[in-house]
């Protein structure tokens, strides 16, 4: 299967986890990833650390404050793959996660 997964993280005052969060998306076993960041009006350095991570894979948006939902329904706009894995700012995925569940599919 080549179906690619996004992976959409609303962020908001989130600079002590988001890089965890990104590189959990980052070092899945599923190959075809991207994981989108949506930055939420923080601040803190929340913006700067996400940055940091940005590259073909990951892409990073920054909105004024509007709240967790708006900003899901952000990322989502964004999103180009066929499945979609929400992850908050402060969780982070095991590393077989996405591909477990995409070959239950």
């Amino acid at each position: 299967m080549s179906s690619t997964v996004s992976i959409l993280i609303p962020a908001c005052n989130a600079e002590r986890w988001i890089g965890s969060a990104i590189q959990s998306g980052l070092d899945q076993s599923w190959p075809k990833i991207e994981v989108i960041v949506v930055e939420d009006g923080s601040t803190d350095q929340t913006l700067a650390v996400a940055k940091r991570y940005e590259s073909a894979r990951v892409k990073v948006m920054r909105q004024d404050h509007r709240g967790a939902a708006a900003a899901r329904n952000t990322a989502l706009r964004e999103a180009q793959g066929d499945f979609l894995q929400y992850l908050d700012a402060d969780d982070f995925l095991s590393a077989d996660k996405i591909q477990e569940q995409v070959t239950l599919l």
